[in-house]
Protein backbone atom coordinates (compact mmCIF):
# COMPACT_ATOMS: atom_id res chain seq x y z
CA UNK A 1 0.00 0.00 0.00
CA UNK A 2 1.28 3.45 -0.95
CA UNK A 3 1.59 5.75 2.05
CA UNK A 4 3.96 8.43 0.75
CA UNK A 5 3.88 10.39 -2.51
CA UNK A 6 7.30 11.78 -3.44
CA UNK A 7 7.72 14.51 -6.04
CA UNK A 8 10.81 15.66 -7.86
CA UNK A 9 11.00 19.47 -8.01
CA UNK A 10 12.65 20.89 -11.15
CA UNK A 11 10.77 19.83 -14.28
CA UNK A 12 8.03 18.14 -12.26
CA UNK A 13 6.33 20.55 -9.87
CA UNK A 14 8.38 23.53 -11.03
CA UNK A 15 8.39 24.12 -14.78
CA UNK A 16 10.74 26.36 -16.73
CA UNK A 17 8.93 29.07 -18.65
CA UNK A 18 11.66 28.86 -21.29
CA UNK A 19 14.98 27.14 -21.84
CA UNK A 20 17.53 29.26 -20.00
CA UNK A 21 20.66 27.85 -21.62
CA UNK A 22 22.36 27.02 -18.33
CA UNK A 23 22.41 23.23 -18.45
CA UNK A 24 25.35 20.84 -18.27
CA UNK A 25 25.58 20.65 -22.07
CA UNK A 26 26.16 24.40 -22.22
CA UNK A 27 28.66 24.14 -19.38
CA UNK A 28 30.47 21.35 -21.26
CA UNK A 29 30.74 23.57 -24.33
CA UNK A 30 32.23 26.41 -22.30
CA UNK A 31 34.81 24.13 -20.68
CA UNK A 32 35.52 22.06 -23.81
CA UNK A 33 35.71 18.95 -21.67
CA UNK A 34 33.94 15.55 -21.93
CA UNK A 35 30.28 15.70 -20.92
CA UNK A 36 30.41 12.85 -18.39
CA UNK A 37 33.46 14.37 -16.67
CA UNK A 38 31.73 17.73 -16.30
CA UNK A 39 28.43 16.14 -15.24
CA UNK A 40 30.10 14.02 -12.56
CA UNK A 41 31.92 16.98 -11.02
CA UNK A 42 28.89 19.24 -11.26
CA UNK A 43 26.65 16.75 -9.47
CA UNK A 44 29.27 16.00 -6.82
CA UNK A 45 29.98 19.64 -6.00
CA UNK A 46 26.79 21.56 -6.68
CA UNK A 47 24.26 18.89 -5.70
CA UNK A 48 25.84 17.26 -2.65
CA UNK A 49 27.85 20.05 -1.01
CA UNK A 50 26.97 23.20 0.90
CA UNK A 51 28.89 26.45 0.66
CA UNK A 52 28.88 29.94 -0.75
CA UNK A 53 29.20 30.75 -4.42
CA UNK A 54 32.98 31.17 -4.45
CA UNK A 55 33.78 28.05 -2.44
CA UNK A 56 31.60 25.81 -4.60
CA UNK A 57 32.92 27.22 -7.89
CA UNK A 58 36.51 26.89 -6.61
CA UNK A 59 35.89 23.28 -5.58
CA UNK A 60 34.35 22.51 -8.96
CA UNK A 61 37.36 23.97 -10.77
CA UNK A 62 39.75 22.13 -8.47
CA UNK A 63 38.09 18.79 -9.24
CA UNK A 64 38.45 19.42 -12.97
CA UNK A 65 41.97 20.79 -12.53
CA UNK A 66 41.14 24.07 -14.24
CA UNK A 67 41.33 27.76 -13.36
CA UNK A 68 38.13 29.77 -13.15
CA UNK A 69 37.77 32.25 -16.01
CA UNK A 70 35.25 35.07 -16.68
CA UNK A 71 32.93 33.15 -19.01
CA UNK A 72 32.70 30.25 -16.55
CA UNK A 73 32.01 32.54 -13.60
CA UNK A 74 29.34 34.35 -15.62
CA UNK A 75 27.69 31.02 -16.41
CA UNK A 76 27.31 30.16 -12.73
CA UNK A 77 26.21 33.67 -11.77
CA UNK A 78 23.41 33.49 -14.33
CA UNK A 79 22.50 29.90 -13.49
CA UNK A 80 22.05 30.48 -9.80
CA UNK A 81 20.55 33.95 -9.94
CA UNK A 82 17.95 33.42 -12.66
CA UNK A 83 14.52 32.30 -11.54
CA UNK A 84 12.39 31.38 -14.54
CA UNK A 85 10.25 28.65 -13.09
CA UNK A 86 6.60 28.48 -12.12
CA UNK A 87 4.48 25.92 -10.34
CA UNK A 88 2.97 23.21 -12.52
CA UNK A 89 -0.76 23.70 -13.11
CA UNK A 90 -2.99 22.59 -10.21
CA UNK A 91 -0.07 21.23 -8.18
CA UNK A 92 -1.22 23.01 -5.02
CA UNK A 93 -4.73 21.56 -5.23
CA UNK A 94 -3.27 18.15 -6.10
CA UNK A 95 -1.09 18.07 -2.99
CA UNK A 96 -3.96 19.30 -0.81
CA UNK A 97 -6.17 16.52 -2.18
CA UNK A 98 -3.52 13.86 -1.58
CA UNK A 99 -3.19 15.06 2.00
CA UNK A 100 -6.97 14.90 2.50
CA UNK A 101 -6.90 11.33 1.20
CA UNK A 102 -4.38 10.47 3.93
CA UNK A 103 -1.10 10.34 2.01
CA UNK A 104 2.12 11.90 3.22
CA UNK A 105 3.64 14.14 0.56
CA UNK A 106 7.35 14.86 0.27
CA UNK A 107 9.68 16.65 -2.14
CA UNK A 108 12.84 14.73 -3.11
CA UNK A 109 15.23 16.62 -5.35
CA UNK A 110 18.74 16.90 -6.69
CA UNK A 111 19.31 20.57 -6.05
CA UNK A 112 21.96 23.18 -5.27
CA UNK A 113 21.99 25.22 -2.09
CA UNK A 114 22.61 28.36 -4.19
CA UNK A 115 19.25 28.10 -5.97
CA UNK A 116 16.45 30.16 -4.48
CA UNK A 117 13.16 28.89 -5.89
CA UNK A 118 10.72 31.47 -4.58
CA UNK A 119 7.82 29.75 -6.35
CA UNK A 120 8.13 26.68 -4.17
CA UNK A 121 7.61 28.55 -0.90
CA UNK A 122 3.84 28.15 -1.28
CA UNK A 123 4.27 24.37 -1.11
CA UNK A 124 6.54 24.11 1.91
CA UNK A 125 3.67 24.51 4.37
CA UNK A 126 1.68 21.81 2.58
CA UNK A 127 4.20 18.98 2.31
CA UNK A 128 5.34 16.73 5.14
CA UNK A 129 9.06 16.94 4.39
CA UNK A 130 11.63 18.13 1.85
CA UNK A 131 14.77 16.17 1.00
CA UNK A 132 17.43 18.08 -0.95
CA UNK A 133 20.53 16.28 -2.18
CA UNK A 134 22.81 18.93 -0.66
CA UNK A 135 21.29 18.23 2.78
CA UNK A 136 21.55 14.46 2.35
CA UNK A 137 25.06 14.62 0.92
CA UNK A 138 23.95 12.23 -1.83
CA UNK A 139 21.95 12.54 -5.05
CA UNK A 140 19.03 10.44 -6.23
CA UNK A 141 21.58 8.33 -8.11
CA UNK A 142 23.00 7.17 -4.75
CA UNK A 143 21.40 4.44 -2.65
CA UNK A 144 22.31 6.31 0.53
CA UNK A 145 19.77 9.04 -0.24
CA UNK A 146 16.93 6.51 -0.37
CA UNK A 147 18.02 4.95 2.91
CA UNK A 148 18.02 8.39 4.55
CA UNK A 149 14.49 9.16 3.37
CA UNK A 150 13.16 5.79 4.54
CA UNK A 151 14.79 6.19 7.94
CA UNK A 152 13.41 9.69 8.45
CA UNK A 153 9.88 8.74 7.39
CA UNK A 154 9.94 5.30 9.01
CA UNK A 155 8.30 3.59 6.03
CA UNK A 156 9.10 0.64 3.79
CA UNK A 157 10.40 1.14 0.22
CA UNK A 158 7.21 -0.24 -1.37
CA UNK A 159 5.16 2.32 0.57
CA UNK A 160 6.61 5.24 -1.44
CA UNK A 161 5.64 6.34 -4.94
CA UNK A 162 8.08 8.77 -6.58
CA UNK A 163 7.20 10.93 -9.59
CA UNK A 164 9.70 12.84 -11.70
CA UNK A 165 10.73 13.89 -15.19
CA UNK A 166 14.15 12.23 -15.48
CA UNK A 167 14.21 8.56 -16.46
CA UNK A 168 17.40 7.63 -14.66
CA UNK A 169 17.17 9.49 -11.35
CA UNK A 170 13.37 9.69 -11.04
CA UNK A 171 12.36 6.30 -12.39
CA UNK A 172 15.04 3.64 -12.70
CA UNK A 173 17.00 4.59 -9.57
CA UNK A 174 13.91 4.62 -7.30
CA UNK A 175 12.91 1.23 -8.71
CA UNK A 176 16.41 -0.13 -8.06
CA UNK A 177 15.99 0.92 -4.44
CA UNK A 178 12.64 -0.80 -4.03
CA UNK A 179 10.40 2.24 -4.45
CA UNK A 180 7.46 2.59 -6.77
CA UNK A 181 7.99 5.16 -9.52
CA UNK A 182 6.27 6.99 -12.34
CA UNK A 183 8.02 8.82 -15.14
CA UNK A 184 6.46 12.17 -16.00
CA UNK A 185 6.80 12.43 -19.77
CA UNK A 186 6.37 10.52 -22.98
CA UNK A 187 8.29 7.26 -23.29
CA UNK A 188 8.48 4.75 -26.12
CA UNK A 189 9.52 1.97 -23.74
CA UNK A 190 6.25 0.21 -22.90
CA UNK A 191 7.83 -1.28 -19.77
CA UNK A 192 8.14 2.20 -18.25
CA UNK A 193 5.15 3.37 -16.24
CA UNK A 194 4.69 6.93 -17.40
CA UNK A 195 2.18 9.72 -17.02
CA UNK A 196 1.83 12.92 -19.03
CA UNK A 197 0.24 15.03 -16.28
CA UNK A 198 0.57 14.85 -12.51
CA UNK A 199 -3.09 14.09 -11.85
CA UNK A 200 -2.66 10.80 -13.75
CA UNK A 201 -0.84 9.44 -10.69
CA UNK A 202 -4.24 8.59 -9.19
CA UNK A 203 -4.41 5.70 -11.67
CA UNK A 204 -1.51 4.06 -9.84
CA UNK A 205 -2.64 4.49 -6.25
CA UNK A 206 -4.07 1.61 -4.23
Amino acid sequence: MIKVISFDIGGTILLQEESNGYGIKELTNILELPYEMVRKSYKHVFQTMKGDFKSLVDTFCSELKIECFPELEKFFVNKFSSEREKLAPDVVSLIKDLKVKGYKVILFSNSCCLINNGSIKDLLSLVDDVFYSYDLGFTKDDKESYASVLEKLNVKPKEILHIGDTLKSDYFKPLENGWNALYLGKCEDKNVKNITKLSDLYNYLD
